[in-house]
């Protein structure tokens, strides 16, 4: 299989985890927002989403960590992650990258200043700097309000849906400060459980029994990995999944009377949004009785695909004892 474009690549880690596997979601069935019942005074980045913008950012903010709060207006949900920009490129370079053709040279890709910036013809994936920048995290919901703790740190940053083709357009963040500056001491939340992300897999740890829960969403991995975590209406198993994987990539859907969990009766749940190597965020979490999935799209180095297609994804149960299936 050719591997995708940038693009398209890039689109995968969003688009798919909102509308490919979870499918058509009634709203009557979309879970309540959770949020933070202790946000340990740090300093707030609150974004009004709108159906067609991102509204409240500051063009310019300190490094450190921050309460991430975002109030969805938007029709069909949407999400907002933090990339940073590699050095020498801009805001302006990364627009004209999205924006596509004509073709650019490999020095463009990379962000050589002055140097035109488009995807080359025949990119077949994302450029070398997506998979070593720092990704701060983020999260999403399809309405009312989602919060998440992420760090950002010294440099050019871009506030974005991951997906070129969202309606609400991206936007620019220059941060200040040191480098190499860390937060404060004691602005680390209290999380009671712990996902740690790494190729192609999550290892969850916490006692996940039914109520309000923080979890830590650390990546020890090479890539830059996502956490994506649905409810199921009915227990499935791993196997399973993978065949709903399998017929997501060819296009299909299971038959009315197939072994297979229907996608679009899946309900998203809780998002932590790309991290990159040694990055961790935080997000609340609203866990009721019953069976969930954890799942990675961001595309893959080598393939091209979102991660989930390798492998990482795991089916949690909470209630009863709540620990992960096995």
């Amino acid at each position: 299989m050719q591997r995708r474009s940038f693009l398209m690549a890039v689109l995968a880690s969003i688009a798919l985890s909102i509308t490919g596997l979870c499918g058509v979601i009634a709203q009557d069935a979309t879970p309540t927002s959770a949020t933070f019942a202790d946000t340990i005074g740090l300093p707030e980045l609150r974004v009004q989403v709108t159906d067609s913008a991102y509204e409240g950012l500051p063009a310019e903010t300190a490094a450190g960590r921050y309460l991430l709060t975002l109030e969805i207006s938007a029709a069909e949900g949407a999400g907002l992650s933090f990339m940073q920009l590699p050095e020498g490129m801009s805001f302006e370079d990364f627009m004209a990258l999205l924006a596509g053709p004509p073709a650019a040279s490999p020095e463009a890709m990379m962000g050589t200043p002055g140097a035109e910036a488009g995807p080359s013809e025949g990119e077949d994936g994302p450029p070398d700097w997506y998979f070593q920048t720092a990704m701060a995290g983020g999260t999403g919901a399809f309405t009312g309000t989602a919060q998440a703790i992420i760090d950002l740190t010294p440099g050019e940053w871009v506030a974005w849906a991951g997906n070129p083709e969202a309606p609400q357009p991206p936007v620019g963040l220059t941060v200040t400060g040191e480098a190499g500056a860390t937060p404060a001491a004691g602005t680390e939340p209290a999380a009671d459980v712990t996902v740690t992300m790494f190729e192609y897999d999550f290892a969850v740890e916490g006692a996940l029994a039914p109520g309000a829960h923080v979890f830590a969403v650390t990546n020890v991995g090479a890539q830059p990995h996502e956490m994506f975590m649905l409810r199921t209406p009915e227990p499935v198993t791993e196997e399973q999944i993978a065949q709903v994987l399998e017929m997501d990539i060819q296009g299909g859907t299971p038959a009315p009377d197939a072994d297979v969990p229907n996608p679009d009766e899946f309900i998203p749940v809780a998002w932590m949004t790309p991290l990159s190597m040694g990055k961790t965020g935080w997000i609340p979490v609203t866990l009721e009785a019953g069976t969930y999935i954890v799942l990675c799209f961001v595309p893959d180095i080598e393939s091209g695909m979102p991660h989930a297609y390798h492998g990482m994804y795991q089916v949690i149960t909470v209630g009863d004892e709540g620990t992960p299936a096995a």
